[in-house]
C-alpha cells in the first residue's frame, strides 16, 4: 500500500470510531444541556442539540452506503454549525466547537480544508460579535455556580475527548505502520531473522568497530545442501517450514550480540562478534561455532510427521582485513562455502586467497571457453577402437580447446566448467556438427567408420533434442547408423521414463547408443534392458590394474558375460598393456581404445588409418574394412 492509500485508509478508520466516540459523548454532553435548556426556555440550544445527535446518527447508520469524503464534510458541517449556533445562543463559551472544527478537518480531510474552516471560523466569531448578547444568566444556563461549571465543564472534556482520542488514534496507527515499514524493508518476511539490507549495515558496523578495538570476528555463508531436493519433491509449504526450523536452530546457537541472517532461498549469513583479539584464536572459536552449527542442521527436521535431512556447508572468514567492505566479506564467505560444497557438503571450509584467486581463474575460464565455443576456436581428436584382431573398428570424438596464449586445458577442467556455467548444451551441438563434418570427409573418400561423440545429461534432457540430431543428420546427410551417443549411467537418475521414451525416438531414426564409463554410476541393471543400447563401455578404471588386480578380473569378466547374454557389444577403456588386451581378446571384449593401440589424434591421421586398412582388406582376399 503507498503513502496516499494508506493515508486515506488510517483517515477512513480514525474517522469511523470517532463518529462512534462522538455519540457516546454527544449523548453523555447533550442530554444535561437538553434538560436544563428545556427548564430555562433555550429552545433553539434544544433544537441545535437534537438535530446534531440525529444527523450524527445518521452518519453512523450510513457508513458503507455514503462514501467517506461526504460522510467527513457532513462531521464537520454538524460540528462548525454547532458551534455557531451555540455562540449566538450562549455566548463565547461556544468557542471551544469552532476551535474542534480545523482540528479535525486537518485530521480527516487534509490541510487546505482546514485553512478554510480556521478562516470561516475566525470569520463567524468576528460576525457573531455583532449580535445582540445572549442574557448573561443564559450564558451559563444557570444560576448555579456548580451547575454552570459542571455544563462548562461537560462541553469542555467533549470537544477536547475528540481532538484527544484522534490524535492519539493517529499517532498508534503511524507508529505500527512506521514498525511494519521497518520490518518489511529489514527483515525476512518468511524467517522473522535480517535480510541483507539489515546484515550489509550490520556488518560494515562491525568491520568498523573491529578496526577499532582491534579484535577479530567472524562471517559464516550457511548454504542447505539438499534444501532443493526438498522443495521440489514435498511442495513450497514444506520447504518454508524447513527454512523456519533451520532459522531457529541457528538462533539458538548465536549469542545476543550475534546476527544470523537469510539473504535469499536456502543461504543464510552468521555474524560472530568480537570473538578474540589474536587471529588463532579467533579462527578456533569460529570453528567451534561452524561446527555446532553444521552437526545442528544434519539433524533432521520433524514436518508433518515425516523426517527431512538437509545437512549444511559452511563458508568462514574472519575481520578485519585491510581494505574490505562488507561485501567482500560476503563474497569470501561465499567462496569459502563453495569450496565445502565441492570437497563433499556437510563440511566447513576457512576462506584463503588462493580461493579468491581460483574463482577469479574460473570466471575468466568460463568467459574464455564462451568465446571459444562462439568463434569456433575448439577443435576435435578421435581416439580409434579396435577389435580384438586389430582392424579399426570405430572412434571416439574427444575435444581440446588451446587457449590464446597456447596453454593446453585439460577437458576434466572445462568440461565441468561448461556445464556449470551453461555452455554445455551449445558445446554438445557442437561436437554432433563436428562428428557429422568428419562423416562427411570420410564419404567424400569412400569411407565409413562409425564415431561416438558423448552427449552430456543436460544436453540430452532438451526437450527439443530429438529434433536437433534429426536436423544435424539431415544437413550433413549422414547415416544415422554411424553415429554413436555415448551417455553416462547418471542420466538414468532422474525421469528414466522420459529419458527411454527419448532413447526409442532416437533408436527409430537408426542412431545407436552407448553406456559411457560403465560400472561407476547409480544404475539398476534392471534398467538396461529396458533401453535401446547398442554398446557398453568398460571403464578404465577396472582395466588399469588388470589382469593381476582379481577384484577388477571378477568385475570385467562379469560385464562381458551380461553384456553377451543381453547381445550387446562392449569397448574396454584405458587399454595401456599387451597383458590387458590378451585378457580382454580371451574373454570375448569386442572392442579396444587406449594408448596400446592409439593415440587421440586429427581427423586426417584417422582418415589415413582408414584408408590403410582399406587397401590392406582390398588387397586380402576374405576381409572386409570394419
Amino acid at each position: 500500500m503507498n503513502g496516499p492509500d494508506q493515508i486515506t485508509h488510517w483517515r477512513a478508520a480514525i474517522f469511523s470510531r470517532l463518529v462512534q466516540v462522538v455519540l457516546v459523548l454527544g449523548l453523555c454532553t447533550a442530554i444535561p444541556s437538553i434538560l436544563q435548556s428545556a427548564r430555562e426556555g433555550l429552545w433553539g440550544v434544544v433544537v441545535v442539540d437534537v438535530i446534531a445527535l440525529g444527523w450524527l446518527a445518521m452518519l453512523w447508520r450510513l457508513e458503507g452506503l455514503v462514501s467517506y469524503q461526504a460522510r467527513a464534510l457532513q462531521f464537520l458541517l454538524i460540528t462548525f454549525a454547532v458551534g455557531l449556533a451555540l455562540m449566538l445562543q450562549v455566548g463565547p463559551v461556544a468557542h471551544t466547537y469552532l476551535l474542534a472544527v480545523p482540528c479535525l478537518a486537518a485530521l480527516l480531510v487534509g490541510l487546505k480544508p482546514a485553512i478554510w474552516l480556521l478562516l470561516a471560523g475566525a470569520v463567524a466569531i468576528v460576525l457573531t460579535g455583532f449580535a445582540p448578547a445572549p442574557d448573561p444568566a443564559a450564558v451559563g444556563l444557570s444560576d448555579d455556580a456548580a451547575l454552570r461549571a459542571a455544563i462548562v465543564a461537560l462541553n469542555y472534556l467533549f470537544i477536547a475527548g475528540i481532538l484527544t482520542f484522534s490524535c492519539g488514534v493517529l499517532l498508534r496507527h503511524l507508529a505500527r505502520s512506521l514498525a511494519e515499514g521497518e520490518q518489511l524493508a529489514f527483515y525476512d518476511p518468511l524467517t522473522g531473522l535480517p535480510n541483507r539490507r539489515l546484515l550489509l549495515d550490520r556488518l560494515g558496523n562491525l568491520l568498523a568497530s573491529s578496526e577499532r578495538q582491534q579484535v577479530f570476528s567472524a562471517v559464516m555463508f550457511v548454504d542447505l545442501d539438499r534444501f532443493k531436493t526438498i522443495n521440489d519433491a514435498r511442495g513450497h509449504a514444506t520447504g518454508d517450514t524447513l527454512l523456519q526450523l533451520a532459522a531457529e536452530r541457528l538462533s539458538e546457537l548465536v549469542r545476543k550480540s550475534d546476527t544470523v541472517a537469510r539473504i535469499g532461498g536456502d543461504e543464510f549469513v552468521v555474524i560472530l562478534a568480537h570473538l578474540a583479539p589474536d587471529l588463532q584464536a579467533a579462527g578456533s572459536a569460529a570453528q567451534l561455532v561452524a561446527e555446532k552449527i553444521r552437526a545442528a542442521l544434519a539433524r533432521d527436521f520433524e514436518i508433518g510427521g515425516q523426517f527431512y535431512a538437509c545437512s549444511a556447508s559452511i563458508g568462514v572468514t574472519l575481520l578485519p582485513k585491510f581494505g574490505q567492505n562488507a561485501d567482500d566479506l560476503l563474497r569470501e564467505a561465499d567462496t569459502a562455502m563453495y569450496r565445502a560444497k565441492a570437497a563433499g557438503r556437510n563440511g566447513i571450509a576457512f576462506f584463503e586467497a588462493t580461493m579468491q584467486a581460483e574463482v577469479e581463474r574460473r570466471l575468466t575460464l568460463e568467459h574464455e571457453l564462451a568465446q571459444a565455443i562462439e568463434q569456433d576456436r575448439l577443435h576435435m581428436v578421435y581416439q580409434p577402437q579396435f577389435d580384438c584382431q586389430g582392424r579399426l573398428h570405430g572412434a571416439e570424438l574427444l575435444m581440446r580447446w588451446e587457449r590464446d596464449d597456447g596453454g593446453m586445458v585439460s577437458p576434466a577442467i572445462f568440461i565441468p566448467l561448461a556445464e556449470e556455467a551453461g555452455l554445455i548444451v551449445p558445446l554438445g551441438m557442437w561436437a554432433l556438427r563436428q562428428a557429422c563434418l568428419a562423416q562427411q570427409r570420410m564419404a567424400a573418400q569412400g569411407l565409413s567408420l562409425p564415431l561416438s561423440v558423448n552427449v552430456s545429461p543436460q544436453q540430452f534432457r532438451q526437450a527439443d533434442f530429438v529434433q536437433q540430431v534429426r536436423n544435424t543428420l539431415q544437413e550433413h546427410a549422414v547415416e544415422p547408423a554411424l553415429l554413436i551417443l555415448e551417455v553416462t549411467e547418471g542420466l538414468l537418475v532422474e525421469k528414466l521414463e522420459e529419458t527411454v521414451a527419448r532413447m526409442n525416438e532416437l533408436a527409430a531414426l537408426g542412431v545407436r547408443f552407448s553406456i559411457d564409463d560403465f560400472g561407476t554410476g547409480y544404475s539398476s541393471l534392471a534398467y538396461l534392458k529396458r533401453m535401446p543400447l547398442y554398446e557398453l563401455k568398460i571403464d578404465r578404471s577396472f582395466i588399469m590394474d588388470m589382469p593381476d588386480d582379481p577384484n577388477d578380473v571378477v568385475i570385467v569378466q562379469a560385464i562381458l558375460a551380461m553384456a553377451e547374454q543381453m547381445g550387446l557389444r562392449v569397448v574396454a577403456e584405458g587399454v595401456e598393456t599387451q597383458a590387458q588386451a590378451d585378457f580382454l581378446a580371451a574373454h570375448g571384449c569386442h572392442a579396444l581404445q587406449g594408448y596400446l593401440l592409439g593415440r587421440p589424434a586429427p581427423l586426417p591421421a584417422l582418415l589415413d588409418l582408414l584408408a590403410a586398412q582399406a587397401a590392406l582388406s582390398a588387397r586380402t582376399p576374405g576381409t572386409s574394412p570394419a
